[in-house]
């Protein structure tokens, strides 16, 4: 598997090739009105799409993933299709969590953003606008912001769980954490009280020993599946996206979600555009679509998130509005961390996840 920072190497050279003219799709005509969106999975409602199409008359081909990591991979795989000299093709758009976006942007692997291509970006709250991430909206737009906590099952848990049930042998089998290298140890480092974006190594190493403790008491890895598990009974407890768990709830009551007490993560996916994108004004005509109030009011309903766009709050039902897993109060957002990019200490993280993942 690519190091982080192998991928950033590699793919800023693919990158360049695409921006000078290496992919053949770009002077096609037959796709000049199609959009190549890459997402992650249980993000969207699918009804955009098609009302994007008939408005603008841009297919959009549309595929998924589970992590971040996993957007690192795809985006490198389909580098090597290029560099091998076989036919392929980037995509227009991203979304990005918001470390992630810095890295990207860090590798010049992402498209500066032209203001006047998106008229709706003044509908966006005044807080999206000033993120540490992407201050003035230059790289990336936001899709959704979230949380990182548990989710679990009121009818095995009385009282809310905390980290340290991922190590509790009485579960064992029946919890999961997240598949994904900073989230997993996110989880380990508030368990032992430690800074989820820590770069010392001894604690990094401690983090790791954790997680492998948890593996040991029957914890697996999952970002894919974990959701129907919990809708099924068959996981009592599992680190979670506050927008799974919400959506999960709405087949499984009995679910509830918590941020424990010694933190929790909080993100924000942004749509980003590729430098080697091919079509970047079908992407800019999206995004705009995207921040007009009613599309992003669908949209939140539809995944359970607060899209950042403050006009389109007008069109939400109050069930959404006074959620306080979709817009958490101030008192739980002052314990939540962004996961930051940490530049080379990436690297004493993606080392110790191997070993997590050999154990």
């Amino acid at each position: 598997m690519l190091s982080r920072r192998q991928f950033l190497t590699q793919s800023a050279a693919a990158f360049a090739l695409i921006a000078a003219g290496g992919l053949a799709a770009c002077g096609d005509p037959r796709q000049a009105n199609k959009l190549s969106f890459l997402n992650w999975q249980d993000y969207i409602d699918q009804r955009l799409l098609d009302d994007f199409t008939t408005r603008s008359g841009i297919e959009v081909t549309y595929e998924t993933y589970e992590s971040n990591d996993e957007l690192a991979r795809r985006l490198a795989q389909a580098q090597r299709v290029r560099e091998g000299g076989r036919s392929g093709t980037s995509f227009d758009l991203i979304v990005p969590s918001d470390n992630f976006v810095t890295r990207f942007r860090n590798a010049d692997l992402l498209a500066e953003i032209d203001p006047d291509g998106i008229p709706n970006l003044s509908n966006l709250d005044d807080v999206f606008r000033r993120e540490e991430f992407d201050p003035g909206n230059r790289f990336s737009v936001p899709w959704a912001t979230g949380t990182t906590g548990i989710g679990y099952d009121t009818t095995v848990f009385t009282t809310p769980p905390g980290y340290e049930i991922f190590a509790d042998p009485a579960t064992a089998g029946q919890t999961s954490i997240l598949n994904e290298t900073r989230d997993a140890f996110a989880l380990a480092l508030f368990d032992l009280g430690l800074d989820p974006n820590t770069s010392t190594e001894s604690e990094i190493e401690q983090a790791a020993d954790r997680l492998i403790a948890m593996k040991g008491a029957g914890a697996v890895f999952d970002s894919s599946g974990y959701l129907d598990r919990l809708v099924a009974g068959e996981v009592a407890a599992a680190q979670a996206y506050s927008s799974d768990l919400l959506q999960a709830q709405e087949s499984n009551p009995n679910l509830a979600f918590v941020l424990p007490e010694s933190g929790g993560l909080r993100w924000v996916d942004s749509l980003a555009i590729p430098s080697g994108s091919p079509r970047p004004a079908n992407s800019l005509r999206f995004i705009d679509f995207y921040l007009e109030p009613e599309i992003s009011a669908s949209n939140s309903v539809a995944v359970r998130v607060d899209t950042g766009n403050k006009a389109a709050r007008d069109f939400l039902p109050d069930e959404i509005l006074n959620d306080p897993v979709v817009f958490p109060p101030d008192e739980i957002l002052d314990r939540l961390f962004f996961t930051a990019d940490l530049g080379d200490a990436e690297n004493l993280y993606d080392a110790a996840w191997k070993r997590v993942q050999e154990a």
